[in-house]
């Protein structure tokens, strides 16, 4: 008998578990060393690992796995019971989430996803012998999936749904919140799977994540699409800027399940214990500024509150003086070291670590602005930020924090800064990133007036 009068065929059916990953793996070795095919076992394990990763992690639905060897090519498919379409996150090379797709594209001959409507999806992919994905950019390699199905139609309300009203929602701080909660639930998963301390529904909680997502980002995508090229930066009021493109406030009506209410509770309880591990450093991530986590417990609890018949209120802002004090810190956020340098600088400078506080600044900046050096140590940078703008300095900072994005660094701007007695003044700004210590990163950020004073 030979391969190709009888091409090796495996499939078997998996818990939503993290161990069901490397089981999957087996599989497919034990398919590939039965057709002699082991040379596609690399490639063919990596974006396997990668795809049965994404079930558990996001559609947290029992899933099956059906391997082809085949003389000229590995198929390979796996079909889950969430109809919700992969979102294609575009993280930069830093982010510890979100690059599954373009990684399965890179190493695959083709790869793609197809709807089974209401009974979910099928994610599959093929290896064989060709050369794939070194030349193609993180983009092209996202645009290289083959989404096929009718996807918008299962965005459609259906009966027994509730509705839940979104008032001025922030965007760019809900999408940063939402890239940061991705990789907290994705370590909390990994976390469950070795320790038996934090107790949470965590499938209960992955349904939630569908409910508000793509109901923001088309509301988002229309804003920017309005807007037109390039802009305007929102906070700014137009104009040209180094800085990328933010949404202003959002009203979004939402048509949920009437028990959506236990799944967003669950959530925000998940969320919750993974900060909770993050500050004590049991988790990679860092935990969340406090208002990333005040946006996503606002959301959680206007859909919990509104479905038991409570009106909606709307986001209160960032604009509230909790926020230039409040810091959740991590055991080795007070790890010492000499700030004489910047002190004594005649430049006006200052330095914050990676949870937004104030660690130094020189006397010549504070006093520019109104304050004495020791006030403003340990406070947050939004201190020193015109409210109208802190919601953008948040959600900019907390996504490079989550996913390396980096679109001041380095670059020269002209900001209004806040002096203490609540005048705001235009100064130069260029802001660096500084390493300090192993695993800990700072950031000066050089601060001259725009003119004269």
């Amino acid at each position: 008998m030979t391969l190709a009068d009888d091409p090796v065929r495996r499939d078997a059916s998996f818990p939503p578990d993290p161990a069901s990953a490397g089981a999957a793996r087996r599989l497919l070795l034990g398919a590939l060393q039965a057709a002699d095919r082991v040379r596609w076992a690399e490639s063919g394990s990596l974006a396997l690992s990668e795809v049965v990763t994404n079930v558990i992690v996001h559609a947290r639905t029992a899933f099956d796995v059906v391997i082809d060897v085949h003389p000229d090519q590995l198929r390979v498919e796996v079909r889950d019971a969430d109809p919700a379409l992969p979102q294609q996150a575009r993280y930069d090379e830093q982010a510890t989430t979100g690059r599954g797709m373009a990684l399965i594209a890179a190493v695959t001959d083709e790869c793609g996803v197809h709807s089974l409507g209401a009974l979910g999806k099928a994610v599959w992919f093929t290896v064989g012998d060709h050369e794939v994905g070194s030349d193609l950019s993180a983009d092209e390699l996202l645009d290289a999936w083959d989404l096929d199905g009718d996807w918008e139609s299962l965005d459609q309300p259906t009966a027994g749904e509730r509705t839940v009203t979104l008032l001025a929602l922030p965007g760019a701080l809900w999408l940063a919140a939402r890239q940061h909660h991705d990789a907290l639930l994705r370590e909390l998963l990994l976390y469950c799977a070795e320790h038996d301390d934090v107790v949470v529904d965590l499938a209960l909680a992955g349904h939630a994540r569908g409910h508000i997502g793509p109901a923001v980002v088309a509301a988002i995508e229309d804003q920017r699409l309005a807007a037109g090229p390039g802009g305007p930066w929102a906070p700014y009021g137009g104009g040209t800027s180094a800085l990328p493109w933010l949404p202003a406030g959002l009203t979004i009506t939402l048509g949920m399940p009437a028990d959506a209410g236990l799944a967003h509770a669950a959530l925000q309880d998940a969320l919750d214990a993974a900060e909770g591990l993050a500050v004590a450093g049991r988790l990679l991530v860092r935990p969340g500024l406090p208002e990333i986590v005040a946006v996503r417990d606002w959301a959680c609890e206007q859909v919990v509150a509104q479905l038991a018949g409570v009106p909606p209120s709307p986001w209160p802002g960032t604009a509230q003086e909790r926020f230039e004090t409040a810091v959740r810190t991590t055991p080795d956020d007070d790890e010492p070291w000499d700030d004489t340098a910047i002190r004594d600088s005649e430049r006006g400078v200052v330095a914050a670590d990676d949870a937004n506080r104030i660690v130094a600044i020189s006397r010549s900046l504070a006093h520019l602005l109104g304050w004495e050096v020791e006030d403003l140590l340990g406070r947050r940078v939004v201190t020193i930020i015109p409210r109208p703008l802190r919601e953008a300095h948040v959600a900019g900072f907390s996504r490079h924090q989550t996913t390396g994005e980096a679109h001041i660094l380095g670059v020269p701007l002209v900001v209004p800064v806040l002096l203490a007695d609540g005048r705001e003044l235009p100064c130069h700004l260029l802001v660096e990133r500084a390493p300090r210590g192993s695993r800990r990163s700072f950031y000066l950020a050089w601060i001259e007036p725009a003119e004269p004073t």
